[in-house]
């Protein structure tokens, strides 16, 4: 093993160490050669408070009402509204049977007239907060259906798919919002497809992976925005795979990761969290692994792949900082003393969505200064929005 030196001029001179060959315990058996980048921190941890990072100021914070535990969160409108289900006990028919809009002041739930089966229906709100891709469980099958988040009439897109053929549990987008995505299983049990529909176009197609490793039902794949790479998440192992002259996905990379831990930041380059609590940016163009933060528990990548929150050691702090090429700068302390299970950002990166719950340890505490109403001492905080101060 070999290990070279090379400089990189931003701000400073950064460390790297070079030239790791790790054995990926993925799928082929094949060793992936990695090229470690670890940027030398000049500021070490971040700084709490928002005097930090002035990019990051906190205007207010929205706390939701205690019925928000049974809100399911599917996304953000262009309109800065979010867009859920309840997720409690609902006869389906009634009023509340279906998608509801919370917009500012983030105090009530307007309903949309759209009727769901919510406890069957796998649902996924695309990336401009404009469409809802639904695989509706039926007696012939699951059948993809679009519905225009507005309440207008959706379509049905393809044949029902049978209920023993379908092995993913949730559909996934490109980060531009064309193509949407899903597994199934092929003539062989071994054997996984990938369903592909543009919605651009209104085609799809079908399309066989290679060299997958042993998968989960929970496992996820989505496109690139050119569609020629695909990310492979199957609960412990992240893989990469490029499209190849036969027309199939074949993995190319892979690492150990964590669930629902990666993202696309161009057709080349992803971020994804390590199953050592490392969080990565992978950039196929030359092998480079390029370390970004160390004892991270959770993150959220911005829809403009320009911003990250994250949580880190004991996860009761949540920062922010601005993602720039290899390097993460600005790093804020906004919140303190709650529990994120959920980060999402807004579509224009103005509000972030966090919700979890306060640790017992301590009562939750905010870091920078900023109006929040009266109902906040009321109850225990299920979750909260953040509106940042213009960037």
């Amino acid at each position: 093993m070999r290990s070279k030196i090379k400089r990189y001029t931003h701000f400073r001179l950064y460390l790297v160490l070079a030239a790791l060959l790790l054995t990926a315990s993925g799928c082929t058996g094949n060793p992936r050669s990695e090229t470690i980048v670890i940027p030398e921190s000049e500021a070490g941890q971040p700084t709490l408070g928002a005097s930090f990072g002035k990019a990051f100021q906190v205007k207010t914070i929205y706390p939701l009402e205690e019925w928000f535990d049974k809100f399911t969160v599917l996304g953000w409108t262009n309109g800065e509204e979010l867009v859920g289900y309840n997720s409690g006990s609902v006869p389906s028919g009634t009023p509340y049977d279906g998608l509801r809009l919370l917009a500012p002041p983030y105090d009530r739930l307007n309903q949309i007239t759209t009727s769901l089966n919510a406890g069957k229906d796998i649902l996924s709100l695309s990336p401009d907060g404009k469409l809802l891709a639904r695989l509706s469980d039926s007696e012939n099958g699951y059948s993809l259906i679009l519905l225009p988040v507005d309440g207008s009439a959706g379509k049905s897109i393809e044949e029902p798919v049978q209920p023993q053929r379908l092995f993913s549990r949730n559909l996934r987008w490109s980060s531009d919002s064309r193509y949407l995505s899903y597994l199934v299983l092929g003539d062989r049990r071994d054997q996984l497809s990938l369903v592909v529909y543009n919605v651009r176009q209104g085609s799809s197609k079908q399309l066989v992976l290679q060299g997958m490793p042993d998968m989960k039902n929970n496992a996820s794949a989505v496109l690139s925005e050119d569609g020629n790479r695909l990310l492979i998440d199957n609960g412990t192992l992240v893989s990469m795979a490029a499209l190849n002259d036969e027309g199939r996905f074949e993995v190319i990379y892979d690492h150990p990761s964590t669930m629902n831990g990666c993202f696309w930041v161009d057709a080349n380059r992803f971020i994804f969290l390590g199953a050592d609590g490392t969080l990565f940016q992978y950039d196929s163009r030359n092998g480079e692994l390029t370390v970004l933060l160390e004892k991270i528990v959770s993150f959220s990548l911005s829809a403009d792949r320009k911003m990250i929150a994250y949580t880190q050691n004991d996860g009761e702090i949540i920062y922010v900082g601005k993602l720039q090429g290899n390097n993460l700068l600005s790093q804020t302390a906004v919140y303190q003393g709650f529990v994120p299970s959920l980060m999402k950002w807004s579509i224009g990166n103005g509000e972030l969505l966090v919700t979890g719950s306060k640790p017992f340890t301590r009562a939750a505490q905010e870091i920078a200064p900023a109006p929040v109403s009266e109902q906040e001492s009321s109850h225990t905080l299920h979750g909260f929005i953040i509106e940042f101060q213009d960037k």
